[in-house]
């Protein structure tokens, strides 16, 4: 008797280190039955993933490498062409090419199913339909509107856009709001998106040592301080400028106030030296880049995330798991996750005076901080399970290997 052969299933992750991406498709992995799934792993060489059993790594992108200054531009006679191509053309052949240089990857482990998790502007959806993969999932991990520059915003990006995504024969958006924003930007069909929102483990971040020994460890303040901190990229969206001001503005009424960021990325120096105008410099600790990130939510106080934009953040899941009370912006997935006034406030985007007046609360009220962070807890443990996610996931899967529609519905709450 012939057995039948496994559904093949290819996730398509190219982070060169720990990500929130990665994170989702580590749940993945960890939980899909391999006895039902051939699984398929396409990513970076170098990444942050390691061989196990009954997965193939297929290494598809180069390793990232550590840039320490720009090198020189070849000389013009080298390249002649790049002096007189449109900025737009070299991001259209750039675009092609790499399409085809993914295609031939996948081609080479042919996959039943492909799930893509650089859902947006991105080459691999559209690999997978050049290398004619029969379903093509995507995951948006990011809100689109991500971009608070304002670069991707033109006609010629938007048609990429618009290519990349309408090559995906299902989306899975991380939180309600992150779906409807790609629908209505680039004109998704809903009923091919369905909303599996961001899950985590509750149980591994249970507090394993106490408030004053999480501060030894990290060299933050002792005693009667009052720790207010950020978790993620020291970039423009995460919006910690918006902190640093908030916090110069409480500094004097809270002698015992303290900052940390936990985290590293392009505004590290722009954001100490704006500490430094503000006059809280000692007051405010970069962390950088923290392997266990669990010990970081255990010196706080308080959480915040003054984000200029979020899809569906796995920090603000973490911070209330362990029992923090959360003051975060209100964008995107956040406020499918903060309940107001129940496990911390939302503020405007962008407002510091907001952001004050709601962590002033909580710095008054050490009470309404535990009950807060009671609540928090219980409302990640219950709406935000990551073994929920994953069943979810592997579950849509099943449907789009047997040619079932995904449907436009919140499958995951």
């Amino acid at each position: 008797m012939m057995l039948r052969p496994r559904p093949r299933i290819g996730i398509y992750e190219s982070s060169a280190g720990p990500s929130g991406s990665s994170r989702y498709v580590e749940s993945i992995l960890s939980a899909i039955d391999t006895d039902e799934f051939d699984v398929i792993l396409f990513c970076r060489a170098g990444g942050p993933y390691a061989p196990r059993h009954g997965l193939t790594l297929e290494e598809v992108m180069p390793q990232a490498r550590l840039r320490v200054a720009q090198p020189a531009p070849a000389p013009l006679s080298k390249r002649p062409w790049r002096a007189v191509t449109p900025a737009w053309l070299k991001l259209w052949s750039g675009f092609g090419q790499e399409s085809l240089r993914l295609a031939a990857a996948f081609r080479r482990r042919p996959v039943d199913l492909l799930h893509t998790n650089n859902a947006g502007c991105e080459e691999s959806g559209v690999a997978g339909r050049i290398a004619g993969i029969p379903r093509v999932l995507g995951t948006f991990h990011i809100d689109s509107r991500v971009d608070v520059a304002q670069r991707r915003n033109g006609l010629r990006y938007r048609t990429l856009e618009f290519v990349s995504n309408q090559c995906l024969h299902a989306a899975i958006a991380v939180s309600d709001a992150t779906g409807r924003e790609w629908i209505r930007r680039t004109r998704l069909a809903p009923r091919r998106v369905v909303t599996i929102r961001n899950g985590i483990n509750a149980g591994k971040s249970v507090r394993s040592i106490d408030q004053t020994a999480a501060r030894q460890k990290l060299g933050l303040p002792i005693g009667d301080a009052l720790i207010i901190g950020g978790v993620g990229r020291l970039d423009a969206v995460k919006g910690f400028d918006v902190l640093l001001n908030a916090a110069a503005s409480l500094a004097a009424d809270y002698p015992n106030l303290a900052i940390a960021l936990a985290g590293d990325g392009p505004l590290r120096q722009p954001l100490e030296q704006q500490a430094e105008r503000l006059g809280i410099a000692n007051r405010v600790h970069f962390l950088g880049f923290r392997q266990n990130i669990t010990e970081v939510y255990e010196a706080l106080d308080i959480f915040a995330m003054p984000s200029r934009c979020e899809a569906l953040p796995y920090a603000l899941l973490e911070a209330m798991t362990a029992e923090l009370p959360a003051v975060a912006s209100n964008v995107g997935g956040v406020p499918e996750v903060v309940a107001p006034g129940e496990t911390g406030f939302l503020t405007p985007v962008e407002d510091h005076r907001a952001l004050a007046a709601a962590l002033k609360t909580l710095l008054d009220n050490p009470t309404l901080r535990q009950q807060m962070g009671r609540a928090a807890h219980h409302r990640v443990v219950h709406h935000f399970s990551e073994q929920e996610m994953v069943a979810h996931t592997i579950e849509l899967y099943r449907r789009l290997l047997t040619g079932a529609r995904a449907t436009s519905t919140r499958i995951a709450a």
